[in-house]
């Protein structure tokens, strides 16, 4: 409640903050949080492992999904799902990285010097008298 100096000033009340919506609050700021710590930690990582945890997490988002549809434990869709995305995420980086080092032999492009050519021995220089009488 207002004080009754400031309710005579025109100051609407300030309506009151539920519980619900404070805790929508919270879990916003600490899913943000977890996404952010997340991302920071496949820095270090190699495409095999991030291409590996991606299929993971996409497997376990699918996997809970289709348990859900199906109506049966959540836990056990996402577990079967985050196995089956890892197994896929592997593959297809096997696969990738296969595919790169068919097409990209060396990683860095570096090319062996060649050694010079022989070179050609020079032929003596004809004059047009010397061409004509070597035709005849």
């Amino acid at each position: 409640m207002l004080k009754p100096r400031l309710r005579a000033a025109g100051v609407p009340d300030r309506p009151s903050v539920s519980p619900l919506v404070i805790a929508m609050r919270l879990s916003k700021v600490i899913i943000a949080g977890a996404i952010a710590l997340a991302l920071s930690g496949c820095a270090n990582m190699t495409t095999t492992e991030q291409r590996t945890l991606s299929g993971a997490a996409i497997g376990a988002l699918g996997g809970t999904a289709i348990a859900a549809i199906a109506e049966h434990n959540l836990a056990t869709g996402a577990a079967i799902g985050a196995g089956v995305g890892a197994a896929a995420g592997y593959l297809y980086s096997l696969s990738r990285d296969q595919h790169h080092t068919a097409y990209h032999p060396t990683k860095y492009h570096h090319h062996t010097a060649r050694a010079a050519k022989p070179s050609k021995p020079e032929r003596p220089i004809q004059t047009a008298d010397q061409r004509v009488a070597s035709a005849e």
